[in-house]
């Protein structure tokens, strides 16, 4: 990887490698490829709006590094997406794995391990160098609206050796990992996406459990870390200023107390918790001053512009030195070369033969992490020979992280595959459903029924009046609270192919469910 040196490059391009852009279509638009040449982008975010199919992932990517590449100092783009598994997997042709709280529910480092790697090597073979994961939220807040299954669990030690794992498994193939969401996003009942959340606790508090897994990844060498739009005012004394933007946050604890000298990337600024405060022009210049090395703007081209544009104002009025721009780029530089470098001289995988690897996983995974919570009456597994109702909920996305792709009648598909004949009862919000024969089996498939009242209440009463039935949790493991105490239930922490089809077997009785919950279900 053939590079200008950072003193010999312009402030311009400089300034450019400091930015993430996302964009619009699954080709380059003319506003990328103006960012990368007139300021030598060096960075670009994937979202599902850019993907149709493994081939034309690798193309773009392709594309996007020979334009990075003939332009400024030649520096390669880290292309990064966040492929967590679960609910926020921007790859979406069912290799995707399952959620992290599903491989929190097996507790299995050495299989957290396996999954980073095998995911590494499925970006690696569309081009992309940067995963924006493992989630190192400690998700201990059942109405926590945007993390939730995206976390390994509530336990701090448990979430800090799996999300080390995994890190490590994906940086063991040459893709950068990045930790999310410092200092933590876990006990949240506001999605930053929408308004400021503030995370009120103590410092001795935030130190033993928030802390935790960011500790333990920086230790085994992770890469890069994402801050959080969040307030914490026993860290910054101010309950109206985001995490991102904060020295006191990113200086004093991450770099000087925790001593983290990688890559410090912000969460996007177009999220309401900045673009409705500071705004992402202002945002930029501020992450940069309180210690960030990449500013990620993902969606509109003007915002993007604003942004880089301020930062470049900063430093020709002095409110900026270059020498602290230098730093973020000598940063970058190095985890590029580290990174991109080793990929460069490695065999590049081929992604026909990285798919049935990632499936085979995520069957394993997913048939290990199945958690059966409760089942008094016996009633799992149901018997393949008699007729089975199936009566799933509509359901939205939980938040704007996630992907619209939950489909009701999924787990009514799988089920007919392994031997049941089905009717499937869909059951939009506000209506109600009714089974006449009291003798029938029924799996009632929950989405996040603990925010849905119209839905729980239908649960209860399914559940009153019918004695062989079984709840189904997709989406959302808290589910159980709305639940009569003696009702059964299993849950698959998310709606991935893997996951619905391990949750299908368990019923007809060919996997046995040994997962165990990772987060308490309050009563």
């Amino acid at each position: 990887m053939q590079t200008q040196t950072v003193a010999s490059m312009p402030l311009t391009q400089k300034v450019g490698q400091l930015f993430m852009a996302g964009f619009d279509g699954t080709e380059p638009t003319a506003g990328i490829r103006e960012l990368i040449r007139e300021y030598n982008l060096g960075n670009i975010i994937y979202f599902t709006r850019n993907i149709t199919s493994p081939a034309q992932v690798a193309a773009l990517s392709a594309e996007l590094q020979s334009e990075a590449t003939a332009v400024g100092a030649g520096l390669p783009l880290f292309v990064a997406t966040d492929q967590e598994g679960g609910v926020v997997s921007r790859l979406n042709w069912g290799t995707q794995l399952p959620s992290q709280m599903l491989i929190g529910a097996c507790d299995d480092e050495a299989m957290a391990r396996k999954a980073g790697a095998t995911v590494g090597r499925e970006l690696r073979s569309l081009g992309i160098n940067l995963n924006l994961a493992p989630v190192l939220d400690v998700n201990n807040n059942p109405d926590n609206p945007v993390i939730g299954v995206r976390s390994f669990g509530e336990n701090p030690e448990r979430v800090a050796a799996l999300g080390a794992a995994m890190a490590q498994g994906l940086q063991s193939v040459a893709v950068a990992a990045c930790g999310k969401h410092f200092p933590g996003h876990g006990d949240t009942a506001v999605d930053s996406h929408l308004d400021l959340p503030v995370v009120a606790h103590e410092r001795s508090r935030l130190e033993r459990v928030e802390f935790a897994p960011f500790e333990a990844a920086i230790q085994s060498g992770i890469d890069a870390i994402m801050t959080t739009h969040v307030a914490f005012p026993a860290i910054t004394g101010d309950a109206e200023l985001p995490a991102t933007i904060s020295s006191a946050v990113q200086t004093a604890l991450l770099r000087k107390q925790l001593g983290f000298d990688g890559l410090l990337v912000t969460d996007c600024l177009e999220m309401d918790a900045i673009a409705e405060g500071v705004g992402p022009a202002e945002g930029a210049v501020r992450a940069i001053e309180a210690g960030c090395d990449i500013v990620t703007v993902s969606h509109t081209l003007e915002r993007q512009r604003a942004a880089i544009e301020a930062v470049l104002t900063a430093v020709r009025t002095g409110r900026l030195t270059e020498e602290r721009i230098d730093r973020s780029l000598q940063r970058i530089r190095r985890c590029k070369q580290q990174r991109i470098g080793a990929s460069e001289t490695a065999e590049k995988p081929e992604w026909n033969r990285c798919a049935p690897e990632s499936k085979q996983l995520a069957t394993e995974i997913a048939n290990c992490g199945v958690t059966l919570v409760r089942d008094d009456s016996e009633t799992v597994p149901f018997d393949t020979s008699r007729h089975l109702h199936v009566v799933s909920f509509t359901g939205t996305r939980g938040s704007p992280a996630e992907d619209e792709r939950y489909d009701p009648e999924a787990v009514s598909a799988a089920l007919s595959e392994v031997g049941f004949e089905i009717t499937t009862h869909t059951v939009a919000t506000g209506e109600t459903v009714e089974i006449a024969a009291e003798n029938e089996q029924i799996v009632a498939v929950s989405y996040d029924a603990l925010a849905n009242e119209s839905q729980a209440a239908t649960l209860r009463t399914l559940i009153a009046h019918h004695d062989q039935l079984a709840v189904l949790a997709v989406r959302n493991p808290y589910d159980l609270s709305v639940c009569p105490d003696a009702a059964t239930f299993l849950t698959t922490y998310g709606y991935s192919p893997g996951a619905i089809q391990a949750a299908a077997k368990t019923l007809a009785g060919t996997v046995d469910p040994t997962g165990t919950l990772p987060v308490t279900i309050p009563d």
